[in-house]
């Protein structure tokens, strides 16, 4: 530490060093100095402790500005090693500093200069890094004008252009389902799952496409008819038989093998660094598909997050506290108003897939809509997308967002900070007439703060609303921004989607942590095929599902020989050709169920000798 004080400037040859063992001394001294003598400065060393010597933590009370007698006294013994070394000196003389506590060393005087340039680069302290440039508004208040209702009509119904030649071919609600799930991935999955069964088990499964329908029917079967016990599906028993399920001809074990090996990538081309490769070809082939049968995107649209359940051990399974699903796996979900998702995102941790110099919200709007939602589109997004340098953006890519936002966000934003004094309906905006944005604050039973770049003269009146008063017991008209009406009737795609894809959600569960992935998109499928089908029939959900999974649960060509095929009584029972011929091999007795050779020619039963008579006699 260095105290300077104003000194002679003459230069001096030779300088006065002496160390002392305390400032006071020191401060005398130099004072008791001639002028001539040219001592300018005090050079206070102070050695630091030893490893482990015991010393107060860094308090930025304790920094001495001056040298005084109350600073003097902040030096305690258990700060220093030794006592401080004190060295008065001459600044303009031609010695270096002493860096070792010992006696300082003569510097010819050619490389003063460097030596003090040197000195003073090991002196200075490291450079802070540069925070980020924040954009300036300038905010001016706006008037605003009252809207008879007429003006603001409610939000386009999205029709996409496939269903017209959907309801020229007369696609049923399964041919819908094949849409989705086409030749393409069931072949790549097919592939997968057996090349998967023959590396972990060492031979063949051989599943076929009508066997992969199947189990598909299975799981979405499960969604409204759920069991205990998915085994249950295949009991016989009167209250917990299933007919679709036995009748399809898919046995307990295939259908396990099958689901056991279930794989949609080729293990052997893991790559380092995707978290979620296993389902990568999946999300690829439904991203665009969702894309292509959504033409032309809709002009309102929402992104908000989607949870999908999972109970597992993964590092990205997130916890959202107050969330109808609080575990699981998050989704960044583009929607229609309708509900319809057009493009989603798995979030895969703070530092996967974002772009630089972009909070996680701001990249994740970025990423979904840009260059995607047709320009003069309107989005919606909530409090954790909004910033006012992402609305700035977009109205630089002429497309219009409407979110509410934070407070912390808008701090230069001349807002009232307690409304509560303020009436219900009291509403205020701000607009910045050189970027085109406008905030919003409106109080109902809370304050309400909207951030838009949709600054035309409709979406910044004032219109109503119903509001129930506790006061006067009755439903009482308030004044309400319309911008408020529009985001509260364009951000619920998300939500709808979600509420719909929860309603008959796929009940199977397996240990694999990738399987909750392959469900959410199972399950959106669903819900994406029923909304742009009903818009041709009017059938419900349900309805929709029920038909895709009958008709998907239908016995394949070949039967499986878990399904026994039960004789007709009047055949058993006529006493007519009933022949006995020894079987290839053994089979279960029709009567007491042991293994036999010996079979029926006309009933196709294995029987034993004893057990003959008693088969075919009614008794």
């Amino acid at each position: 530490m260095v105290v300077e004080e104003d000194g002679l400037k003459n230069i001096c040859k030779m300088s006065h060093n002496k160390f002392l063992n305390n400032v006071e001394d020191a401060v005398q001294y130099l004072f008791s100095l001639p002028d001539e003598e040219g001592t300018t400065g005090i050079n206070i060393a102070l050695e630091p402790p030893d490893d482990g010597a015991e010393s107060d933590a860094d308090d930025p009370s304790e920094d001495i500005v001056d040298i005084g007698e109350e600073n003097v006294n902040l030096l305690g013994a258990r700060i220093l090693a030794k006592p401080p070394h004190i060295e008065l000196t001459n600044r303009n003389s031609c010695h270096e500093p002493c860096s070792s506590w010992s006696l300082p060393v003569i510097v010819p005087e050619d490389q003063e200069c460097n030596t003090h340039k040197e000195t003073k680069l090991q002196t200075e302290p490291p450079k802070k890094k540069q925070k980020k440039h924040k954009p300036t508004y300038t905010w001016e208040e706006c008037e605003t004008e009252q809207c008879d209702g007429t003006a603001f009509s409610g939000q386009q119904v999205h029709k996409p252009s496939v269903l017209n030649s959907w309801s020229d071919e007369g696609l049923t609600p399964v041919d819908v389902f094949k849409v989705f799930w086409d030749e393409e991935i069931m072949g790549m999955i097919r592939e997968e799952t057996n090349r998967y069964h023959q590396v972990k088990f060492g031979k063949e499964l051989s599943v076929r496409f009508d066997e992969l329908h199947q189990v598909f029917g299975i799981f979405l079967l499960s969604g409204y008819n759920s069991v205990p016990n998915r085994r249950l599906f295949w009991s016989r028993q009167a209250d917990t038989r299933c007919l679709a399920v036995i009748q399809s001809g898919m046995g307990l074990n295939r259908f396990e093998d099958i689901v056991r090996s279930l794989h949609f990538v080729d293990n052997s081309k893991k790559p380092t660094e995707d978290r979620i490769f296993k389902v990568r070809p999946l999300f690829e082939h439904f991203n665009k598909k969702f894309m292509n049968l959504a033409q032309p995107l809709p002009v309102t649209w929402a992104i908000d997050e989607a949870m999908e359940p999972y109970y597992g051990r993964h590092g990205l399974k997130q916890f959202i506290r107050g969330k109808p699903v609080r575990f699981g796996y998050k989704f960044w979900c583009l929607c229609s108003t309708e509900g319809l998702l057009i493009s989603f995102k798995l979030y895969e941790g703070k530092e996967t897939g974002y772009e630089e110099g972009l909070t996680i919200g701001e990249s994740v709007v970025e990423t979904l809509s840009k260059g995607t939602v047709p320009k003069g589109s309107n989005g919606y997004i909530d409090n954790y997308f909004t910033t006012l340098p992402l609305l700035e953006s977009f109205r630089k890519a002429d497309i219009n967002l409407t979110g509410t936002i934070r407070k912390d966000k808008v701090r230069d934003v001349p807002l009232l900070l307690n409304m509560k004094k303020k009436e219900r309906g009291y509403a205020e905006m701000y607009r910045d007439n050189d970027k085109n944005i406008a905030v919003c604050q409106w109080n109902d039973n809370s304050d309400v703060k909207v951030a838009t770049n949709k600054t035309d003269t409709v979406s910044l009146a004032m219109g109503k609303c119903k509001r129930w008063s506790k006061k006067k017991k009755e439903v009482v008209c308030l004044p309400q921004p319309v911008i408020i009406q529009q985001y509260n009737k364009g951000m619920g795609g998300v939500d709808l989607f979600d509420q719909l894809r929860g309603k008959y959600r796929v009940a199977f569960r397996k240990r694999a942590w990738y399987f909750p992935l392959f469900r959410f998109l199972l399950n959106a499928t669903i819900v994406n095929g029923w909304l742009m089908y009903r818009n041709i029939h009017k059938v419900t959900q349900l309805d929709f599902l029920r038909e895709i999974v009958n008709v998907l649960l239908k016995p394949s060509e070949k039967p499986s020989r878990f399904v026994p095929l039960k004789t007709p009584d009047c055949v058993r029972y006529d006493r007519t050709d009933h022949n006995i011929v020894m079987g290839e091999t053994q089979r279960r007795c029709g009567v007491c169920k042991k293994n036999v050779k010996p079979k029926c020619t006309k009933c196709d039963v294995a029987l034993h000798v004893q057990c003959w008579v008693k088969y075919h006699t009614k008794e």
